[in-house]
């Protein structure tokens, strides 16, 4: 190791020091209001996941507090929480430690898995289980579903209906974001997707494959944002006129490509991407509904996440994913207004459901 690096671990270590024993102390001096739920997020990721649940916990009468990993500074959206909190996975197993803890109403930790190492080192992943005493009045969200035990009757939340397979298991889907309603079509379509170009995710091939037989056929008027931690030379060069690659964005500059898309590519392939069918969901489907964005998605997935022809353009087979894309570039203003009116109102009555799935949850650890 160079002097460099070794000057900057240092400096690094003592940077997440002296941001523990500040939020320790801000912790510890704040005393939440009556029915305060505390959220606490161990990951660099999934913070996407609270607006959600703050507007759910705000609609069933809750105040919000958050304890969030402290490489989040800064990357946090606009959030309703009366206090938010930084720690490392140490500083937050102290603050949990405190008798203090024991004063919010509900503890709702919104990753199960931690992408960390366990205390023993033996392993590069671990759970909340590892590092926390969990109390009575807490629950977990469970992003992988083969990390849940129905035999400990603990219960549990997921993130689609698909996943509830256990009775212990509550689905509180976080498609708010922030407050948007309808908006015309761009004269020139916007395709949106969001995360890492890489095959475990999406199919990129489709992607490529279909924006290439899209322009043989004579369609220019389109353009493709790309959304996430991508290089710049990820697009081939033969298409790259018809892509943008934003990279990584803040959420509110995220927010924003959102708003100003028209429809959203998942790109995900039934023989490739089998955990969304099985054992886990995408945030892709909660930006669609979170932003009213149709997506232009395969059957597959469409029958299992609700997506139909009243809110999407649905292709059967891989071959059949050009058609689809042309179908967005030539439909009609009044008739995409027609596919976001319907995805309105599904995603009105997710929050409707997701709020009283949480509140028979924490009534449950209330009576456990």
């Amino acid at each position: 190791m160079t002097i460099r690096r070794f000057l900057g671990y240092i400096k690094k270590r003592a940077s997440r020091v002296l941001i523990n024993s500040i939020n320790t102390v801000s912790f510890l001096l704040n005393s939440p209001k009556k029915n305060t739920v505390l959220l606490v997020e161990g990951n660099s990721s999934h913070t996407e996941l609270f607006p959600s649940f703050i507007k759910y916990l705000n609609t069933l009468g809750f105040n919000v507090e958050i304890i969030v990993n402290s490489d989040q500074m800064g990357n946090l959206p606009k959030l309703n929480a009366n206090k938010i909190y930084f720690f490392n996975i140490a500083g937050m197993k102290t603050a949990l430690n405190f008798q203090k803890a024991e004063k919010y109403s509900f503890i709702i930790f919104t990753s199960y898995r931690l992408y960390y190492p366990t205390p023993d080192k033996k392993s590069l992943q671990s759970t909340v289980l590892d590092h926390f005493n969990i109390r009575q009045n807490t629950a977990c969200v469970y992003h992988h579903l083969e990390d849940y035990n129905e035999n400990s009757k603990k219960p549990a939340i997921v993130l689609s209906k698909n996943l509830k397979k256990d009775d212990g298991l509550y689905v509180v889907n976080p498609c708010y974001f922030k407050e948007n309603t309808l908006k015309n079509k761009n004269k020139k379509t916007i395709f949106t997707t969001v995360g890492k170009l890489e095959n475990t995710r999406k199919n990129t091939n489709l992607l490529f494959d279909g924006i290439r037989e899209l322009v043989k056929e004579g369609v220019g008027d389109f353009e493709v944002n790309i959304l996430g931690d991508n290089k710049k030379d990820c697009i081939p060069n033969d298409i790259k006129e018809f892509f943008n690659v934003k990279g990584k964005l803040s959420f509110d500059k995220l927010y924003l490509e959102l708003e100003n898309a028209d429809f959203y590519l998942p790109l995900l392939d039934p023989l490739e991407h089998q955990r969304y069918l099985t054992l886990g969901t995408s945030g892709s489907f909660q930006l669609i509904r979170g932003f009213l964005l149709p997506p232009v998605i395969h059957n597959i997935f469409a029958q299992l996440y609700r997506f139909n022809n009243e809110n999407s353009i649905i292709y059967n087979e891989n071959k059949d994913f050009c058609f689809a894309l042309k179908k967005a570039v030539n439909i009609n203003n009044e008739e995409y207004l027609a596919l976001q009116k319907s995805l309105l109102n599904q995603r009105d009555e997710i929050y409707k459901i997701s709020a009283e799935n949480l509140k028979t949850l924490l009534n449950k650890l209330i009576g456990s």
